[in-house]
């Protein structure tokens, strides 16, 4: 009777289980939320964006050109940490994204679903921000904003709940590794030459992004985009320490200048980004490596060089 009563325990636990979890990956949770704020769609699109890559990378290219360079390259190894473990772990779970009729008009979306990226990048991103500012009023607006751009995934159609929180989960747990690893992880580098250390990033990025070029490529998307991205970082940013030496600083009552150092270097990322398209075309993994190393390069080194020698 009462291993009869144990097992009935049991059954029933396993059932709860599998009703949460299906749960969490019920596309019927984003009717539910229209339903109750049918009024937000656009809101969450907007909100949507600022989990997006191009954001993240505009963020911390005027950081590096403008306000902080080296809390920028710090930031921006956080982002493309993120970005090569959520590109991984989506490859390896190989989830679906729910089905296209529950997707907000004019969404669009590719790659796999599980965890989702905005999710992961934003609490990433955001959360290190946060943190580093020391300031409890940031860190709090820092994880609502987080928790926004996830909750628009779901929102929009395009994740499940259960991606947000595994995403979360991830991306926080990065800012807590970081936050703690920082030190001792700086203590171990300062051993070794600036060199040596981005030229151990140049080879892992390229030794991955070999292996990837013999898997089957997940639908919409390609490693290319970070490999040459990490490659472009670790070629721009040792030779312009080296050669180049910038400073974020500009004279009393010359803002200005930063200013348009800002509008013109992002406006030659985004043609270089975009009209490269053609020729190194998102379809074939090297050939987008290499385009997204030449924008990394010419916003980490070659533009640099150039506001430098005209006094911007």
């Amino acid at each position: 009777m009462v291993s009869q009563t144990a097992r009935s325990f049991s059954v029933a636990e396993s059932t709860h289980r599998f009703q949460v979890t299906q749960l969490f990956f019920d596309p019927d949770l984003t009717l539910a939320f229209r339903d109750a704020l049918p009024w937000a769609g656009e809101l969450f699109r907007l909100i949507t964006e600022l989990g997006s890559e191009t954001f993240y990378v505009v963020v911390v290219l005027v950081g590096y050109w403008a306000y902080k360079k080296r809390a920028s390259v710090i930031l921006l190894g956080a982002l493309l940490i993120s970005l090569v473990a959520n590109y991984w772990l989506k490859y390896v779970i190989g989830n679906p994204r729910p089905d296209p009729s529950y997707w907000y008009e004019g969404m669009e979306a590719s790659n796999y679903s599980t965890p989702s990226g905005h999710a992961q990048n934003s609490a990433t991103v955001f959360g290190w921000a946060g943190t580093k500012s020391k300031n409890a009023v940031l860190l709090v607006i820092s994880i609502v904003i987080a928790v926004l751009i996830g909750l628009s995934r779901v929102y929009l159609g395009v994740h499940y709940l259960g991606d947000i929180l595994i995403g979360w989960a991830v991306g926080f747990g990065i800012v807590a590794i970081l936050y703690y690893a920082e030190e001792p992880i700086r203590s171990a580098l300062s051993r070794y030459r600036t060199e040596y250390i981005y030229g151990a990033i140049f080879l892992s990025a390229l030794a991955v992004l070999s292996i990837s070029s013999f898997l089957p490529q997940p639908p919409g998307d390609n490693f290319g985009a970070l490999a040459g991205l990490t490659m472009g970082v670790a070629i721009a940013f040792p030779l312009e320490q080296k050669y180049v030496g910038f400073t974020v600083d500009a004279p009393k009552g010359e803002k200005w200048r930063l200013v348009l150092r800002i509008v013109i270097g992002l406006a030659l990322a985004m043609v270089a980004l975009l009209g490269l398209s053609p020729v190194l075309p998102t379809s074939n993994l090297w050939l987008r490596a290499i385009r997204y190393g030449l924008v990394a390069v010419l916003g980490g080194l070659v533009w640099p060089a150039i506001f430098t020698k005209v006094g911007l």
